[in-house]
């Protein structure tokens, strides 16, 4: 049994038999052979997404973000002093589009909790004998099918609140474009009352800022990409959960995947000590990275957004601090939580640290791995500065 991994034992009967019903899923869903059942997420994701108002057109905000990236990637670069390799490409989409792009962005992630898991799922049946276990020949299609709904919830529902590549911090598997979703952007401008033009250029400053961190040196992105593989490492699932979704599946029939498209039906993660620590490591770089930008992106809004900044600093604010079911499950089904106070707490830190020293000391942040704060030295960054830079 895998390690941080459990399960009730074996069930105490076998509740499905010749499985009948699992034959007809495979022929219904097949699968891709993978670990997910992406054919069935992007069919679920996308029906989620359609659902409710898809958010008007926003011309301004959308014609603001394209014409603002090279100028905040200068004044950016001009200002944190971090080298900028090349210019950043930038792409307006819709919601259909944001969820093909995040399937396949996220696929890496997608895979390895599926995996973490479905192994699982095969050992709830009877010990293999000669004839071999006919539960764990059906585990595989049947833990693709209800991966591929858990993730066609999760990105259905982020699709309608996406606003750009940055807004969930996990790495994405791609050609590094910025992404922005236009009805999602349009709707929060409306809801907020702010100007659009002015929104899209707050927006394309702060992912730029982003961006412009994770490509300062080549060991930031494929570090922050292990800390998620670490986190997921370390998930324990409550399996036993599973084991009554397959009961009622069985018993219930197709009605019962309906169940599986709503967001209170997401697969449990179990608190453990393993994964309060990688949690801890995920957050900890979270927390600087989101602070330095957004410490970088304030010191030179004036420039770029206009008088319009701090009224739209506040509004940002107030939406960052909802909880809607997307990000909800992604707490639930991955582990992670990027509460509003990491992003204000690494943004504190920043601007202490380049107050007392200046841009290139805090600059030190991103020159190795071991140079990261903790989140204790987030929280006190004299600690930091006593650490790296000898004060």
């Amino acid at each position: 049994m895998s390690a941080g991994l459990r399960h009730n034992g074996p069930m105490s009967q076998q509740p499905f038999g010749d499985i009948p019903l699992f034959r007809e899923l495979q022929k219904l869903l097949t699968s891709d052979g993978g670990p997910v059942n992406f054919d069935i997420a992007r069919q679920v994701a996308k029906a989620i997404a359609s659902q409710g108002a898809s958010g008007a057109r926003s011309p301004e905000a959308t014609g603001a973000l394209q014409d603002t990236v090279h100028p905040a990637e200068v004044v950016l670069a001009g200002y944190t002093r971090l080298p900028l390799e090349e210019p950043s490409r930038a792409k307006i989409m819709d919601r259909t589009a944001w969820i093909d792009t995040t399937l396949e962005g996220w696929r890496w992630l997608l895979e390895q909790l599926a995996e973490r898991f479905s192994g699982e799922l095969a050992k709830l049946g009877p010990e293999s004998g000669e004839g071999g276990n006919p539960m764990a020949a059906a585990m595989g299609p049947v833990a693709a099918l209800l991966m591929g709904m858990q993730s066609g919830t999760l990105v259905g529902h982020l699709a309608g609140e996406a606003l750009g590549r940055y807004d969930f911090p996990i790495p994405r598997d791609d050609d590094g474009m910025l992404l922005w979703v236009e009805p999602n952007l349009a709707a929060v401008a409306t809801d907020y009352s702010i100007d659009q033009a002015a929104w899209g250029r707050w927006l394309a400053l702060h992912d730029v800022a982003r961006h412009l961190v994770l490509s300062a040196a080549p060991w930031i992105s494929p570090y922050f990409r292990s800390l998620v593989t670490e986190v997921i490492g370390a998930i324990e699932i409550d399996v036993s959960d599973i084991q009554r979704r397959l009961v009622e599946l069985q018993s219930q029939g197709m009605e019962s995947l309906q169940e599986g498209m709503g967001p209170s039906a997401a697969l449990p993660v179990v608190p453990t000590e393993r994964h309060g620590r990688a949690l801890n490591r995920w957050r900890a770089f979270v927390a600087v990275w989101e602070g330095y930008a957004a410490h970088s992106a304030a010191a030179v809004a004036a420039e770029i957004v206009g008088d319009g900044a701090s009224k739209i600093d506040e509004a940002a604010a107030r939406h960052g601090a909802t909880k809607p079911d997307g990000r909800a499950m992604l707490e639930t089904i991955v582990g992670l939580s990027a509460e509003a106070s990491l992003r204000s707490s690494g943004a504190t830190f920043c601007a202490a640290v380049a107050r007392l020293k200046g841009i290139q000391a805090l600059n030190k942040v991103w020159e190795a791995p071991d140079n990261l704060p903790s989140m204790e030295e987030i929280k006190d960054p004299f600690a930091w500065m006593e650490r790296i830079l000898g004060d």
